[in-house]
């Protein structure tokens, strides 16, 4: 399987995050909060650095924690 990078996820949560602003999708608070801040974070990282996704949240290719997915019980 091929390892999932910056551009992968930069260009899926940029589309979530313009059907957000366009009222095409409507999810609570913090999803929208949540994808805005991934989104920034992304746009600033190299596109060809790979992206790791365990423990509820997505790290960077060193494994520093980038962010972690919203608490969906609110």
């Amino acid at each position: 399987m091929k390892k999932l990078d910056v551009e992968h996820y930069f260009y899926i949560y940029t589309v979530r995050k313009e059907m957000q602003e366009k009222g095409i999708t409507n999810p609570n608070e913090n999803v929208k909060k949540f994808t805005s801040e991934l989104v920034e974070i992304l746009e600033i990282m190299p596109l060809d650095e790979e992206i790791i996704l365990k423990e509820r949240g997505f790290y960077d290719s060193k494994e520093n924690l980038l962010i972690k997915f919203p608490n969906l019980e609110n």
